[in-house]
């Protein structure tokens, strides 16, 4: 079967796509200053200036087993009275899953609580005190003048859903201007504020900032949704309900949004490489990268199609159909599944979830449409197909019995 030469222009775009990360690195440094922590001078291995809200960390980590990771965070509140929190994320580099450190000036004295992050605190709801996930094993706060906070906390090695052999751990920080009744208010919009986030590789010291692997986060999702989740079912759509109307002309459709599919996937797959390594963690990881991995290597399979479509009549043609067909449906169920995956990982507004969705019933509800035209079609076209046949037949015969006669 020959291949239309854009087809080919198309694959050797896709295999010229660069896998590289865009992510902003850099590494922290060799601490050589030591801090009071309850009155003992301490000195950690790695120390950085945040570059927001004059923050900084310091800390050292101890492998398993009895291992523990000790963290000093200091920074500075608004005012007198107001709070500064840090915290760790397991899941992704944002706010919500944070499980959270907040010190304040108290009436009954320097205090220190824990704080789960969930999407009713960033929606508004009360943050309240809670327990939180980390196995802590000391914390302390020392505060100066009313809005300098250091907080020390020291938590057991290895933490959930952290990888100890490669040791990337998000941080998150804030502040605010001031507690009621042991509730922090809600801190600032600036950019400083919204930015105040960065992975960390605790043990190399290698830091990756927020907004590049934002930026790679975004571009993953919306690489994947539109490539595996959007075009290849709409390819699967125009092949099977353009071929009884547009022959061939619904083969070279089905191929060129597939084709395109398939390209703007292997983009998202590629992105999503990247961002495994900046410590991009969510509900699941492996199991999205997994199914990321298998719905690539299918992918790419199929589309060897191409090039190993038998003929029409050849023998080997309903072996050859039934294979496509089995790839099909696994790439369709694969992408849909890994795209929700995605979305517990990135827990985005549910505004994009109910936006896909809604564009998966709107690609269901064409689809049903298309299937009755399609029978309506086919239908109509067999019994007119029949009756030409009959007709045939019964005027063929008319004519044999009047030949004689004649």
């Amino acid at each position: 079967m020959a291949v239309p030469v854009y087809i080919l222009r198309l694959l050797v775009l896709l295999l010229l796509l660069p896998l590289i990360s865009i992510s902003s690195a850099s590494t922290a440094v060799n601490c050589t200053k030591s801090y009071n922590i309850a009155g003992e001078k301490r000195l950690f291995s790695h120390c950085v200036v945040l570059g927001t809200q004059e923050a900084s960390l310091a800390w050292s980590l101890r492998p398993a087993p009895n291992g523990s990771l000790d963290v000093i965070f200091s920074g500075v509140a608004p005012s007198p009275g107001g709070w500064v929190g840090w915290g760790i994320n397991p899941y992704r580099l944002g706010m919500v899953g944070t499980q959270t450190f907040i010190g304040f000036q108290a009436s009954n004295g320097s205090t220190l609580l824990t704080f789960d992050v969930t999407k009713g605190t960033e929606d508004g709801k009360a943050f309240v005190c809670t327990p939180i996930s980390l196995h802590v094993l000391n914390m302390t706060i020392n505060i100066a003048n009313g809005n300098q906070i250091a907080m020390f906390v020291s938590i057991s090695w290895p933490i959930p859903n952290v990888d100890p052999s490669s040791p990337v751990i998000n941080h998150v920080w804030n502040r605010g201007p001031s507690v009621y009744n042991f509730q922090p208010s809600s801190h600032g919009f600036s950019g400083a504020d919204l930015s105040s986030k960065i992975a960390i590789n605790m043990s190399s010291g290698i830091l990756f900032y927020g907004p590049p692997n934002n930026l790679l986060e975004n571009a993953h999702a919306i690489l994947n949704t539109v490539g595996w989740g959007i075009l290849l079912p709409s390819g699967v759509i125009a092949a099977r309900y353009m071929k009884p109307f547009v022959d061939p002309a619904w083969f070279y459709t089905h191929i060129t949004i597939q084709i395109l599919g398939y390209i703007l996937g292997v983009a998202g797959w590629a992105t999503g490489l990247s961002l495994d390594n900046v410590g991009a963690r969510g509900g699941n990881p492996s199991k999205h990268r997994n199914i990321g991995f298998t719905l690539f290597g299918i992918c790419t399979l199929q589309m060897m199609a191409i090039f190993l479509r038998p003929n029409k009549d050849h023998k080997l043609r309903k072996g050859w159909n039934l294979y496509h067909y089995s790839l099909a449906a696994s790439i369709l169920i694969l992408g849909i599944v890994n795209i929700f995956e995605g979305f517990e990982i990135m827990s985005p507004p549910q505004k994009w979830r109910d936006t896909y969705i809604a564009v998966l019933g709107a690609l269901g509800g064409v689809a049903i449409i298309l299937e009755i035209v399609t029978w309506i079609y086919v239908c109509r076209k067999r019994r007119y197909s029949q009756g030409k046949i009959q007709g045939a037949t019964v005027g063929g015969a008319y004519q044999f019995e009047k030949g004689p006669v004649g």
